[in-house]
């Protein structure tokens, strides 16, 4: 169901008196939109992703036995039989050849009517207003038998097309999140084509419509309007199809928009503004293309065009793009009109100028405007009651920017800090690039770009209109700086030269009048006015850039650090001794007790001893991997706390998720909250309506004695900042940071309690409670039930990687069980598959044999959702969500969680699935929440307690399953039964079942109105991210074979972690992605450049490296433990390790000056250093270039020392030489 908020969903914009562009929703297709089945169905699995287009229509309606016959797939659709594509709406977007589209009726009509069979000719797509059938003039009155009004549904989606002029009005398609580029954490929209509109057709009718339908659904019209392009002599699609694999090349050519709000409900108007910066990408994009020789289309022409509609939407932009919702926002309604149809005449600064000068007091009246004196002399009264520096900014500089009337408040507004804008009225009439620089919008919609403020301050020339600043001036150059800094969201700063390479890159494709490219003398002579803005800082020669905001966050968390620090130890009036803790750790039921007891009593004195060492500390550290007990100890300090200092000691504990603090709550009896909503209380207020942080006017707590922060890995620096910010540490006597460090980085900048603890480790040991000995394990060794798990998360633990007592022997051991597959251990196995057929045929194998297993019953073939059912009740009152949880790290392909949450939902709940689905969930399904409804937005829920709906808390990543709403549960069981809400029983809230749908009672008032689609997906299938901070039973890991930089050592600690009493991985191919993800390089969290105790920068060559140093090619084993990339690196590896020559394979280099290479074998002889390369492709421009720069790099920083063999017939003769002259052995 969708739903629109008119002040909070629709545009500001004002409707288009014009015509209008608009954006144009499709389903993803793997062959560029050419009319063409794809040519591998199978591996399209983002076309029937819930983000698709229609919805998840194609989910089900897609055929992929047909599709995938030879005769059907990669052939032109129009020439394909006994059949049509589900995805025949956007599949002939840029096809050359007629088809056909086939919609099914909706449920509602109750199968009194029949599918509608649209013809649709090359270059058409087939689009929807989905906003204008949700708008508040759709809904009809309550009692009126029907929510929707259809005949204005029809009407809305006549006016919007209407508004479309053919042979002018461009067309932008994009897909929606269920695209490559898109990841759990991160959706994106991704822009895949532009055209210009020939024609649009005509409304569509279901056949065999009932009169009855006719009349309740305005004729029973099909929300699909074909609209034809002038593809191919106007626009193009962009090749993405042509260059998976090359993630280079798809990384220059990607273009996520800025501006979100034009890319929702299938379809929006695009402003002239916002087309403009479209084009400009798409110019960058296609410029691309020409420099690497792509073929796919003639590039030359295509840049002809997009140039000509870069003048063109200049010309129809006009000077004053923002001033309809200026006038809108002083209440001059009446100039709206009549300034647009001055711009259609190219009139527009006189318009302009009548208007202003009229305000100003200049002008009695505008010619040419039609109005009583009266309401004039209202007008300018209004006017003259503003303040001089309103007056000044809406007539003088925001007419020149396309800001929605929204945006033109918040700008306006008193409380505009509230926005993140920290700058006077009068200070962004001098400088509106701080628009663009500070701005924050109340939601994902609402932004202002680099390029639209830009757009204001050097417009075109032909325009007339002055440029408020030059194209190199020192605003410009700042805000440049900013756009780039802003865009990094993972480091907290960024070196001068790559944030400089991006900035000349971007303005490269710009035409003259816009293009600059600046060099670093900018940065010296601007040094100062930058410096407002963007901190500098140099190292090893090379300046470094920060965000002003995100340098004082570090400094904050720097200082109050150290200021705990040093503090003396914590004066105790009550004994506190190591039995105290000893005693209050012990576990009388553990079975530890009698069946290890001496192991036992050692692991408990270790973590005393632990707990002595911190207790006293007013800032302390408790680190530890899965399974040392971290909660354990929290809690037996928290008694001692109380036994110390009072039982009414003020402690707070709090941690980043929902889900991390009912389980501190759980484990500890403890009140416990979430940071965002200790920071949202009125009693502090740190946290914006927009859910972003203030920096200033926020409220210290004084109450709080002792604060203790649970997984502590999960926080980014900008909400660590605002949490030390909203307290006040002189009312503290202890700060206790608890967490596993090697877990995941957080999803936000910086990589906070890494720093601290490794900050302990160099400076303060004695703050640091470090736990080493995993008591689960133990406790698993004592029960039989397997060490398997927690073997294997040990080679991944990123701290103990680069300790000198590592144990390499034992992390080889574990890797060759690993690489045996089959049953590790009792609680741990490995199954390998090489592709989509072989995973699916192991799934439905292995996790059903399992489930069978642990229910003692055999499953009935095609009903295991019988199995599925008792699996998760067993010895439980309701089912239970977290007995079985699959995980992935990536959200597409065939291995990820979009596309096997389909698949996991028809094996386990298939009857129901096909029964009814409401936004692709069926009833009994399970699901996971992705929105967070903190207290500010609470959902509908109903109480078992108080026995009615009421207001509570849910949090992203919560895990349930769906039940019938209890007025349904007579009606499920009906072929007619249409589903429209339903309940989910979350884990935890056994009190409460939370409301989704659309529902109202017996006297026609709502009931709950909580939109699936917003809140909702499944579940049976999750990322490793969403799983971060819980546990589950059984756990299935998938382990995609991939070069993505998802995918690192924390990646798969965490994954393997998740699992309480069994892991299932299924790997692909073999062990390979085991082996290169637990050396150290393959730790993401030692590759953020984060400074908040030391200063050293990472090196650039480390950030440029394509995807990741050690990719799926290199799959060739040799004697070695090494896995190389070719059969000659081979020969190179055995032929050392047979002479015992010790070296290293792809180890990374650093010469002095910090740059760095990869050499294929690293050797150390007699005290000798040497590098040997193995060179390939020299008949490859690229290669021998590349070569070339790299031989000159050794030479230069390690001279004599490096060793080529050269890719030839004679490679033994080669090696055998360079073994004699240099080692003295001979072969």
């Amino acid at each position: 169901m969708l739903t629109i908020n008119s002040k909070e969903n629709q545009p500001d914009l004002l409707k288009p008196t014009v015509y209008m562009h608009i954006t144009i929703r499709v389903a993803w297709h793997n062959n560029g939109w050419n009319g063409h089945v794809c040519d591998e169905p199978e591996k399209n699995t983002y076309c029937i992703g819930r983000h698709s287009y229609p919805g998840d229509y194609i989910k089900g309606a897609r055929d992929l036995t047909w599709e995938t016959r030879e005769d059907v797939k990669g052939k032109p659709c129009g020439t394909v039989t006994n059949g049509i594509p589900a995805c025949g709406f956007s599949i002939n977007a840029f096809g050359g050849e007629k088809t056909k589209a086939k919609i099914n009726p909706p449920a509602w009509f109750n199968r009194e009517a029949q599918p509608a069979l649209i013809d649709i000719p090359e270059a058409t797509v087939c689009i929807w207003n989905y906003e204008g059938m949700y708008s508040d003039d759709v809904i009809r009155e309550p009692g009126t038998g029907q929510k929707y009004d259809y005949e204005t549904r029809l009407q809305n989606a006549k006016d919007y097309f209407g508004n479309l002029k053919e042979h002018q009005s461009l067309l932008f398609y994009y897909a929606n999140y269920s695209n490559p580029f898109s990841e759990d954490e991160s959706p994106r929209y991704v822009l895949v084509g532009i055209s210009r509109l020939k024609k649009v057709g005509k409304i569509h009718y279901y056949e065999g419509v009932s009169e009855e339908v006719k009349a309740k659904y305005a004729g029973g019209f099909v929300w699909q309007m074909p609209v034809t392009s002038h593809y191919p002599d106007e626009g193009f699609s962009i090749p993405y199809h042509k260059y998976f694999g090359n993630p280079t090349v798809l990384e220059r050519i990607l273009i996520v928009p800025d501006q979100h709000r034009n890319f929702k409900y299938a379809t929006r108007p695009v402003s002239d503004d916002d087309a403009l910066a479209l084009v400009e990408r798409l110019i960058e994009v296609v410029t691309y293309l020409i420099e690497i020789e792509d073929d796919t289309q003639n590039w030359e022409e295509r840049r002809k065009w997009l140039l000509s509609l870069f003048t063109e939407l200049w010309k129809k932009r006009g000077a004053y793009p923002g001033l309809p919702e200026v006038l809108s926002y002083i209440g001059f309604i009446e100039a709206i009109e009549y300034y647009k149809s001055n711009v259609s005449k190219q009139q527009d600064k006189a318009a302009y100028n009548s208007i202003r000068t009229f305000l100003s007091g200049e002008a009695a009246d505008i010619p040419g405007l039609n109005i009583s004196s009266s309401r004039l002399k209202e007008i300018k009264r209004n006017w003259l009651l503003m303040e001089d520096d309103e007056k000044k900014i809406l007539s003088g500089c925001l007419p020149r920017f396309a800001l929605s009337v929204g945006q033109v408040e918040k700008i306006l507004s008193s409380k505009r800090e509230s926005n993140n804008l920290y700058c006077s009225l009068e200070e962004i009439n001098e400088n509106p690039y701080l628009l663009s620089e500070q701005y924050i919008g109340d939601n994902e919609d609402d932004i202002i770009s680099f390029h639209s403020i830009d757009h204001g301050i050097i417009p075109n020339p032909d325009l007339g209109l002055e440029n408020m600043y030059t194209k190199n001036s020192a605003e410009r150059f700042r805000a440049l700086c900013v756009d780039v800094l802003k865009r990094e969201q993972v480091h907290s700063f960024v070196s001068q030269t790559k944030a400089l390479f991006h900035i000349n890159n971007k303005l490269s494709y710009l035409p003259e009048w816009k293009n600059h490219q600046f060099t670093t003398k900018y940065f010296d002579v601007d040094a100062e006015f930058i410096e407002k803005a963007v901190r500098f800082r140099k190292y090893n020669g090379e300046n470094y850039l920060y965000l002003n905001g995100v340098y004082e966050d570090e400094r904050l968390i720097e200082n109050t650090i150290k200021t705990l620090q040093q503090r003396p130890d914590i004066y105790l009036r009550v004994e506190i001794t190591e039995n105290t803790f000893f005693n209050l750790l012990k576990d009388t039921q553990s079975p530890l007790t009698n069946r290890a007891p001496e192991q036992y009593e050692s692991a408990l004195r270790g973590q005393a001893m632990v707990c002595r060492k911190v207790f006293t500390k007013p800032l302390c550290v408790i680190a530890g991997a899965a399974g040392t007990g971290k909660t354990t100890i929290l809690k037996s300090i928290i008694k001692s706390i109380e036994k110390a200092h009072g039982a009414g000691t003020g402690i707070i504990l709090l941690a980043p998720t929902g889900k991390a603090s009912e389980r501190i709550k759980e484990k500890t009896g403890k009140t416990a909250s979430t940071i965002h909503s200790f920071l949202a209380n009125p009693n502090r207020a740190w946290l914006n309506d927009n859910f972003t942080f203030k920096r200033i006017g926020g409220k210290e707590d004084g109450s709080i004695t002792t604060l203790i922060v649970d997984e502590c890995s999960m926080i980014d620096l900008a909400l660590f900042a605002t949490l030390f910010r909203s307290i006040n540490w002189n009312s503290v006597q202890r700060l206790i940071l608890v967490g596993d460090p090697n877990q995941l980085p957080p999803i936000g900048r910086g990589k906070v309690f890494s720093d601290v603890i490794e900050w302990f480790k160099k400076d303060s040991p004695d703050n640091l409670g470090k736990l080493d000995i995993n008591v689960r394990q133990l406790e698993n060794k004592a029960k039989g039930e397997g060490n398997g798990i927690l073997e294997l998360a040990e080679i991944f633990i990123q701290e103990k990687q680069s300790e000198e007592n590592f144990d390499k022997s034992k992390q080889e051991q574990v890797l060759k069980k690993v690489q045996q597959g089959g049953t590790i251990d009792k609680d741990l196995s490995v199954h390998y598959w090489k592709d989509m057929d072989d995973l699916e045929l192991m799934f439905k194998s292995i996790i059903i044999k399992d489930l069978e297993e642990e229910t003692g019953e055999g499953a009935e073939p095609g009903k295991f959702y019988n199995i599925w059912g008792k699996a998760i009740r067993l010895n439980k009152e309701y089912a239970d969500p977290t007995y079985l949880q699959i995980l992935s790290p990536f959200r597409g392909e065939y291995y990820g969680t979009d596309y096997l949450n389909i698949f996991f939902q028809e094996l386990f709940n298939g009857y129901q699935a096909k029964k009814s689905q409401l936004d692709g969930i069926a009833l009994y399904d399970k699901v996971i929440q992705f929105r967070n409804r903190p207290k500010s937005n609470q959902i509908s829920a109903y109480s078992w307690d108080d026995r009615k709906n009421v207001k509570i808390d849910i949090y992203n990543g919560e895990i349930g399953f769906v039940t019938p709403h209890p007025f349904d549960k007579t009606k499920t069981g009906s072929s007619y039964f249409r589903l429209k809400n339903f309940q989910v029983k979350f884990d935890r809230r056994d009190n409460y079942n939370v409301n989704y749908g659309f529902r109202k009672d017996n006297y026609d008032k709502v009931m709950f109105n909580e939109p699936v689609e917003e809140n909702l997906a499944l579940g049976y299938v999750i990322s490793v991210h969403k799983a971060q901070g819980s546990e589950f039973n059984r756990v299935y890991f998938i382990l995609p074979k991939k070069s993505s930089q998802l995918l690192s050592m924390e990646l798969l600690y965490t994954a393997i972690t998740r699992a309480q009493r069994h892991l299932t991985i299924f790997a692909q191919q073999d062990v390979t992605t085991f082996t290169e993800l637990s050396k150290i390089e393959k730790s993401n969290i030692r590759k953020i450049n984060s400074s908040i105790f030391e200063f050293e920068p990472l090196p650039n060559l480390m950030f440029s490296l394509s995807s990741n140093w050690y990719e799926d090619q290199k799959a060739i084993a040799t004697l070695s433990k090494y896995f190389v990339r070719s059969k000659s690196e081979m020969n190179i590896a055995n032929i050392l390790q047979l002479k015992g020559i010790p070296f290293t394979y792809e180890v990374p280099r650093f010469a002095p000056n910090g740059s760095m290479y990869l050499p294929d074998f690293t050797i150390n002889w007699q005290g000798n250093e040497y590098f040997w390369e193995h060179v390939g492709r020299l008949d490859l421009p690229e290669y021998k270039n590349h070569w070339e720069t790299k031989k000159k790099w050794y030479n230069e920083h390690f001279p004599g020392q490096l060793i080529v063999t050269y890719e030839g017939t004679d490679q033994s003769i080669q090696i055998a030489e360079i073994l004699k002259n240099t080692f003295n052995i001979s072969v």
